[in-house]
């Protein structure tokens, strides 16, 4: 199953127009002049909200404050001031106008990606995922954020520079030089003198004045991108039309990457304006990677494809030549799982996800695998663990109790899913953001299964009295019962009703509503949810709680409403914790990433926000013998084989496997195993390598295969834990 659309959650009715049908005709509309009037109108208010911050910091700082208050008002007074130097958040200049004394970096010394094997062409044929078409191809805006972005936007555009999926450095994108300014916010990039948009126009700075001026525009009905740009960037700066500055809030570990946004064609959004969420809807945009989606490529309720640009600009750079070998990927709707797995069988889809274990371990023994006809592989990667688990929405009693957020926690039996339904092939979650290195708290663990642990922490909640058919009660009546929204996937389902089996022996109901998971997505983004099975899919190189737990995305300001469509997911709200949370998102050294971080996850672990279900150290892929990948398969930095485009066609290989499946011709098993990037974890206390004193997982091991006589991988055998920690 491919990544979920945790991050920038976008559904809240449009601000204007709600009411008028879409049409894919639109009458002309240019934003230029608009565009030009809001860059003064913005620095003109810029201007006078730092004036008036200057102000407020002055005088509070005449009163009676503390020490810490007035060390840190006097901090907000200087940095103001110095903005205030150069306030104005949109600039021109000339390229005679960049500081003299920059040190330029380049990013070339770092190892080429893909395999110089790699060939070009063919047809990548795989599916859309959640099997729900989405609802438009925006980046932006009100349900932009579903399942199908990260195929056509997160994995496919570029920013001015990225992170090498091995070793974490930085590289060139659109831009071949990069320097930091003194101040250590002032980003200055020179954008590639090659770079091109698909439909051939050029690219220049004047493309990421556009982006900021949709991100900052009130015609965006999600609010998350106006306070993500407004608070997180002090402006931007072009020198010319090659070269530009963005100026990062605070200054900042790595500073390149958190400047880099992806560039917004000029030309193609200059009718960006209060229609923009529909107007766009289907409008195939230009784009500065190497796919795009053309008109032809969009079936509505049927398939949508993505087609190589053709003469790439970067097709030869070093970081990126052998990469994107495939002439066109096309994404089928198949609403049914089931279905999907049976088209994989049958070679209509070339790439299946193997992670639900009685697929990879039963269902995949047919006789295509074992003659070798589709491959099957796993691959440790190193990456940020998506932090799945059951999410509470504290606004709901008896949820905003944390002594009945305990008693949850140990009532769910995360473990026995493990072990059963996941046949071992997985590990406890533990963290908010587990993956981190030394950045993840390493003291934490999550709270284990035991009925009496989960009935001590009821009884302090008031539930003492058993009902009828066991489900504990308070001295009112009211049940410990539960609504667990999940989604409607039968590896998933079965996972629900393992937990709703094993509460019911702590005293509590789960109660199981499986729904289509955009459905779910939906009415968990609108805070209607008690408790949701959800997942954020976390990106290096750090850690982001802000978006999560922060008050202001919790309520409607003045209310006690619930905020929809944010990510605070929880609804969790606590003025001394979004502190810690500021500092955490502005922290201007790796010390105070690491140290805030630490302090972040025991809060939320002490106030038990959530329960951490599993972590997969690996992803498992079917992909059928046409489909090739590099000697070592693919990335240490990757959740997902096709995130950074490895992979080929290998079109003789294809007729030479569909020739050999009339003949009755055998090429062997093959189950490979790719375990270079293989970490070792900390084993849990009181499994048997903790007890024995070893590492769960071992050393690190080149990749091996099978030839089908001699399994590299067996389910391991499992023991029924029923009533083990009584």
């Amino acid at each position: 199953m491919r990544r979920l659309p945790w991050l920038l959650l976008s559904a809240l009715p449009l601000l204007l127009g709600a009411c008028r049908e879409a049409s894919d005709e639109y009458p002309p509309y240019d934003c230029t002049e608009e565009r030009m009037k809001f860059y003064e109108r913005y620095n003109e208010k810029t201007r006078a909200d730092l004036g008036k911050r200057v102000a407020d910091f002055e005088e509070a700082l005449k009163g009676e404050l503390t020490d810490a208050e007035r060390k840190e008002a006097e901090q907000l007074l200087d940095e103001t001031r110095e903005r205030l130097r150069d306030p104005d958040f949109f600039q021109r200049k000339s390229v005679e106008d960049l500081p003299a004394d920059l040190e330029w970096e380049f990013g070339m010394d770092q190892p080429e990606l893909g395999s110089e094997e790699a060939k070009k062409g063919g047809t990548l044929h795989s599916y859309i995922p959640g099997g729900t078409y989405p609802p438009n191809i925006r980046s932006c805006g009100k349900e932009a954020n579903n399942s199908f972005r990260s195929y056509h936007w997160d994995d496919i555009e570029m920013a001015q520079i990225s992170l090498h999926p091995n070793t974490n450095r930085i590289i060139p994108g659109l831009a071949d030089r990069w320097a930091v300014g003194e101040d250590g916010r002032s980003v200055f990039f020179h954008i590639d003198d090659e770079a091109r948009w698909s439909d051939g126009e050029e690219v220049t700075s004047e493309d990421w004045m556009m982006s900021f001026y949709i991100y900052l525009s009130d015609y965006l009905s999600v609010a998350f991108y106006k306070n993500y740009y407004s608070e997180q960037f002090w402006g931007i700066t072009t020198y010319g039309k090659d070269y530009l500055c963005i100026r990062n809030a605070f200054p900042k570990p790595l500073a390149p990457f958190w400047a880099a946004i992806p560039p917004s064609q000029a030309g193609f959004y200059k009718e960006f304006g209060p229609d923009f969420e529909e107007r766009y809807n289907w409008r195939p945009r230009p784009t500065t990677g190497a796919y795009v989606i053309r008109e032809e490529d969009i079936q509505k309720g049927r398939s949508i494809s993505l087609s190589l640009v053709e003469d790439w600009w970067a097709k030869d750079r070093k970081y990126y030549k052998n990469r994107f070998n495939v002439d066109r990927i096309e994404y089928r709707q198949v609403r049914d799982e089931e279905k999907q797995f049976q088209m994989f069988l049958q070679g209509d889809i070339d790439i299946y996800y193997l992670n639900d274990a009685k697929k990879w371990y039963e269902q995949t023994e047919v006789d295509a695998a074992f003659k070798g006809y589709f491959e099957r592989a796993t691959f440790y990667n190193d990456y940020p663990r998506v932090s799945r688990g059951l999410y509470f929405n504290l606004s709901k009693k008896p949820l905003d109790n944390p002594d009945v957020r305990i008693g949850l926690s140990h009532a769910t039996n995360w473990r026995k899913v493990i072990d059963l339904d996941l046949r071992g092939d997985a590990e406890r979650l533990n963290l908010l953001n587990e993956g981190f290195g030394d950045i993840s708290n390493p003291d934490i663990r999550a709270r284990d299964y035991s009925v009496r642990k989960a009935r001590e922490a009821f009884a302090r909640a008031g539930y003492t009295k058993s009902g009828p058919d066991g489900i504990l009660e308070n001295d009112k009546g009211r049940r410990l019962s539960f609504t667990i929204t999940t989604y409607k996937i039968p590896a998933v389902e079965a996972m629900m009703l393992r937990l709703k089996e094993e509460a019911r022996r702590a005293g509590v109901e789960y109660k199981i509503e499986a729904l289509d998971p955009t459905s779910a997505f939906q009415k968990t983004s609108r805070k209607e949810h008690q408790i949701s099975f959800s997942g954020w899919a976390i990106t290096p190189p750090f850690p982001d709680y802000y978006q999560q737990f922060h008050s202001k995305e919790a309520y409607i300001p003045g209310t006690k409403k619930p905020r929809p469509m944010t990510n605070n997911l929880s609804i969790f709200a606590d003025p001394e914790v979004d502190k810690i949370l500021e500092a955490n998102r502005n922290a201007r050294s790796y010390e105070v990433i690491k140290n805030t971080s630490r302090e972040l996850e025991q809060i939320f672990h002490d106030r038990a926000v959530w329960i951490p279900s599993y972590q997969r150290p690996f992803y498992r892929l079917g992909y059928w013998r046409w489909v090739r990948w590099p000697d070592d398969f693919n990335v240490r930095l990757a959740s997902e084989p096709e995130m950074t485009h490895l992979h080929w066609i290998d079109q003789d290989m294809k007729q030479d496997t569909l020739a050999a499946m009339r003949e009755g011709r055998v090429f062997g098993e093959k189950i490979l195993l790719f375990d270079q990037y293989r970490t070792l974890r900390k084993p849990e206390k009181g499994t048997p390598e903790a007890d024995e004193g070893t590492d769960a997982g071992g050393e690190s091991a080149a990749p091996s295969e099978t030839d089908g006589t001699e399994r590299d991988e067996t389910p391991p055998a499992v023991e029924d834990e029923e009533g083990a920690d009584e």
